[in-house]
């Protein structure tokens, strides 16, 4: 009897072993399947937020494309327009009599005289970009902020690896934290002045925290702005660019880069510093990338940029990089007016947005007048150039009078 009854204690305590163990082993594997759900619904979410990034993009490219296409439509139509009512004069010209021969011909050749102008103005923009285009870079940056210890700002996450957010719904970053280093993208364009290497490009393109309300905050703290990459990327070179701060004037928005060019063809552009290559009323072209990557894909075919952005994301380093390899990165060009000429800026109406920044203002004889640096929101109102003598002397050449 007490060995039947030492038995059952053994086995009723195995029993009870074996269940703690299924009930342990259960435990954890729910433990493990509950983690499990939280990471893939973490990645679930990802996955949206980079979908509808990707489409918010799209639907940006989309926008830029017929935008471009209805201001190259416009100069089109204002052509056909002119010879329209041209021919509409001829006609009457020949039907008139008396005191309306006189008024008729007045009329038409005002209209001849308009018809010449806009269809120099159209020629002049084809060739600068034809001859010129390909000496309009694309610059990329990106910069962070470090601390007097030299340590950089880094983004804060908490123990699931998400990124730590203030009572505000600002992203926490501090110089203790431990997710990536904490940058800031910029862009811009630039021109190749001198076969030496030089680019002409804006002040705040190099430095993007000149003037800049956060980064004078952090300033202030202690927290000192430091580029982290500095690229170009030309039309038909295949490849980024490394460059590097040159020179910064501390007068004008204006910088010079170096790149290294080795054997590769890039044109320089003509710069004209003289006072006659601005007059009020005369027509320019601007050349650069305004809006930066948005007007790029805009240019590229649908297929293509649905292609890039589903291989690359939304980085705007490996979407460039991307577009560079295909041979798409080609600068817009707008055209305008010069409405004022003053001893700083070059005021002119031609329509251009942040990422033109930096780009070359020709004149009607297709030499650089200006460096475009500030424009009022969305393509509307003045755009502000540099004159191209203060380049000049920043390079060291003396500007022509």
């Amino acid at each position: 009897m007490a060995g039947g009854s030492m038995k059952r204690l053994i086995l009723h305590r195995d029993f009870r072993l074996a269940l703690a163990m299924v009930l342990l082993v259960g435990s954890g594997l729910a433990g493990v399947t509950c983690h499990l759900n939280r990471q893939v619904a973490r990645l679930e979410q990802a996955l949206q937020a980079a979908d509808a990034e990707r489409a918010s993009l799209a639907q940006r490219v989309e926008a830029e494309r017929s935008r471009a296409l209805a201001d190259k439509q416009s100069l089109v139509n204002r052509i056909d327009d002119s010879r329209q009512r041209e021919e509409e004069l001829r006609g009457r010209l020949a039907e008139a009599g008396g005191s309306e021969v006189r008024a008729v011909r007045d009329e038409l050749y005002q209209v001849r005289s308009r018809l010449v102008t806009l269809e120099g103005e159209r020629a002049v923009g084809e060739r600068i970009i034809r001859e010129y285009g390909a000496g309009v870079c694309l610059i990329q940056g990106a910069y962070a902020f470090y601390d007097a210890e030299g340590r950089p700002l880094r983004y804060r996450i908490d123990g699931s690896g998400e990124k730590v957010r203030e009572a505000d719904g600002s992203v926490a970053v501090g110089v203790e934290g431990d997710g990536p280093i904490h940058s800031v993208d910029a862009i811009g364009t630039g021109f190749l002045a001198d076969r030496r290497g030089v680019v002409v490009t804006n002040r705040h393109v190099v430095e993007p925290w000149w003037k800049n309300e956060t980064a004078e905050a952090l300033a202030k703290d202690g927290y000192e702005p430091r580029l982290l990459t500095l690229r170009a990327f030309f039309p038909r070179i295949d490849q980024a660019l490394k460059l590097e701060v040159h020179r910064v004037s501390k007068d004008v928005d204006l910088a010079l880069v170096k790149v290294e060019l080795g054997k590769r063809k890039i044109p320089t552009l003509p710069l004209d510093g003289s006072r006659r290559a601005a007059v009020a009323g005369q027509p320019v072209v601007v050349v650069g990338y305004p809006t930066g990557l948005e007007a790029i894909l805009a240019k590229a075919e649908g297929d293509v940029v649905r292609q890039i952005l589903n291989a690359q994301g939304v980085s705007n380093e490996r979407v460039t990089e991307a577009l560079s390899r295909r041979g798409l990165i080609r600068p817009s060009t707008t055209q305008g007016h010069i409405g004022d000429v003053t001893n700083t800026d070059i005021v002119f109406d031609a329509a251009t947005t942040q990422g033109g920044s930096g780009g070359p203002v020709f004149n009607k004889l297709g030499r650089v007048i200006a460096v475009e640096y500030a424009t009022l929101p969305a393509f509307t109102g003045n755009s502000y150039g540099v004159p191209v003598r203060y380049v000049l002397e920043l390079i060291g050449e003396r500007p022509r009078s």
